[in-house]
């Protein structure tokens, strides 16, 4: 049995409006739960303290408190493709590991995007030296739509002090569907649907 077929997909065109309606019927209507978790946070509180002979006076001191407590995500992740890259330092150089971690969300309003989250760990004579981490957020684009269309392109190399390993691009010998925004559909229905 053959796949689909990549001509036919290509003639296809994405309906952006359909996906997008999509989505924020799916954003209202699914019951999954989104993502937790726990976060800490410094909390500086005041009291009366009693002091002086025989405590008769009252002072007020500062003390902090760490608070947990609980924060839910306001998007469900509906794939998650990652970008690693190590690099061994020459000499003096420190060795540097720089991770990306892609996921393609729906938002809780219906909005399709892709949040990047960004690792970047120096490390000089082995101890950790210097640590960055960023997450950004865009809008979905044809090519990230795309990406649910196709396989993951798995990807690993080394080549002298670098390390590379991928899946963030598509394979594009390796369709899965007949049309564009297909995939995006079924990844969204499955949301739906449990």
């Amino acid at each position: 049995m053959s796949g689909p077929s990549r001509a036919a997909y290509e003639r296809s065109e994405l309906d952006w409006n359909r996906l997008r309606r999509y989505a924020e019927k799916v954003a209202r209507e699914t019951r999954v739960p989104r993502r937790t978790r726990q976060v800490v946070e410094r909390s500086e509180r005041t009291r009366q303290v009693r002091s002086g002979l025989f405590g008769l006076f009252t002072r007020q001191e500062t003390y902090t408190l760490d608070v947990p407590r609980t924060e839910t995500d306001d998007f469900w992740v509906l794939q998650s493709r990652s970008w690693h890259k190590k690099e061994r330092g020459e000499g003096n150089q420190a060795d540097e590991d720089v991770t990306a971690l892609y996921d393609y969300c729906l938002t809780v309003k219906g909005g399709l995007v892709v949040r990047v989250t960004s690792e970047t760990d120096c490390f000089f004579k082995g101890a950790l030296t210097f640590s960055d981490r960023t997450t950004s957020e865009n809008p979905m684009t044809a090519d990230d739509v795309m990406l649910f269309d196709f396989e993951a392109e798995r990807y690993y190399r080394e080549k002298g002090r670098f390390t590379i390993e991928t899946d963030r691009d598509p394979d594009h010998k390796r369709l899965k569907h007949h049309a564009k925004g297909v995939g995006l559909s079924l990844a969204l229905k499955r949301l739906h649907q449990r």
